[in-house]
């Protein structure tokens, strides 16, 4: 059998597995499409064939080296629990991984064939999971600024948000993945080419820090993991988004009913690199949520009526480019000195 047609057959056999199945029902955005109307309609699923489907772009180097790249491309997003992103601090902060480092994880709960899969083409999963982690030699091409992972993601997030308000995307993520090679340490990538990815994707992160109800949603998911942590078992992180939501609504009504609802709104917006004192706490867990529980007992809120966040951009890693978010129940008549008092403690 022709390796192209091996790669093919591989990644058909990865797409059946209880691993990648689940994506489907885990949206490309960390907001579902169904808190936050204006974010992308595709799902981790389809993004994660696709980025398969590049690897196969890449045809030099060894047999096992283009078998690898393609269970790791169709494999990358195995490991997210429900709300991408939005879950990885959590997922860490109790399980001691992100998801790029949850494939053995993922795998755990799928029948033993699938894994197997990999065995019969000559792969470890231990090897694959090296890669998505970063610490293999083909890591660069899941690792880098572009790769083949966001080459798909931001032209499939402008193509599907509906309206499509960005308008054209401006490249292919074929001409992307072209330009890899598995024995060349550096790209090719036509410096034209690099800056119309670099100007969607800032296109696709502006519109998704502008949206309100995302960043609120953001925001407010992020505190009800926060508030459940003591109840998350190791199963919660292979949840797909309804399920981890069906779980928020039973032990938190008021705060799914309230985003379903719409009746947060973004009370405090701040630059990072403008506060001090207690503002440091903001970058891990257990931060925000101590200055989370302080402001509810200042202000007599209940602990789902209020949030924070600190949104990263993923280009620099430059806290002066980092925003504070307070989201908040709009109905409480306590609302007044919230902002204030939050104010005080992040500039003590």
């Amino acid at each position: 059998m022709p390796l192209v047609d091996k790669r093919r057959k591989l990644l058909a056999r990865l797409s059946k597995t209880w691993a990648v199945q689940r994506l489907k029902h885990i949206d490309l955005s960390a907001v579902p499409i169904w808190l936050a109307p204006r974010v992308s309609t595709a799902s981790r699923y389809r993004h994660s064939l696709s980025v398969g489907e590049l690897s196969l772009l890449i045809s030099d180097g060894n047999e096992h080296e283009r078998l690898l790249l393609t269970a790791a491309a169709a494999l990358h997003d195995v490991g997210n629990g429900p709300f991408p992103h939005i879950s990885d601090p959590i997922m860490q902060y109790l399980l001691g991984f992100k998801h790029e480092g949850a494939i053995d994880f993922a795998f755990e709960r799928s029948p033993a064939k699938d894994a197997s899969i990999l065995e019969e083409y000559g792969l470890d999963l231990n090897e694959v999971s090296s890669v998505v982690q970063g610490s293999h030699r083909l890591s660069r091409l899941l690792n880098g600024r572009p790769d083949l992972d966001n080459a798909d993601n931001i032209y499939r997030f402008m193509m599907t948000i509906p309206g499509k308000p960005l308008g054209e995307v401006s490249y292919q993520p074929s001409e992307i993945a072209s330009s890899f090679s598995l024995e060349r340490a550096e790209a090719r990538i036509p410096e034209d080419l690099r800056n119309m990815w670099l100007r969607d994707w800032e296109k696709v992160y502006h519109h998704l820090w502008d949206d309100e109800l995302n960043m609120i949603s953001w925001t407010m998911l992020g505190r009800a993991m926060r508030i459940l942590k003591e109840e998350l078992t190791p199963s919660f992180f292979r949840m797909d988004n309804g399920e981890a939501f069906h779980l928020m609504r039973l032990k938190l009504p008021g705060l799914a009913k309230g985003l379903m609802k719409k009746s947060y709104r973004i009370l405090f917006d701040r630059e990072y690199s403008c506060l001090t004192g207690e503002a440091r706490k903001l970058s891990h867990p257990a931060g925000l949520e101590s200055i989370e529980d302080e402001l509810c007992r200042e202000t007599g809120l209940q602990d789902w009526a209020l949030g924070l966040t600190v949104d990263r951009p993923l280009i620099t890693e430059k806290d002066e480019y980092w925003r504070v978010y307070l989201a908040a129940y709009e109905s409480d008549e306590k609302l007044t000195n919230l902002k204030k008092l939050l104010g005080e403690i992040l500039s003590n």
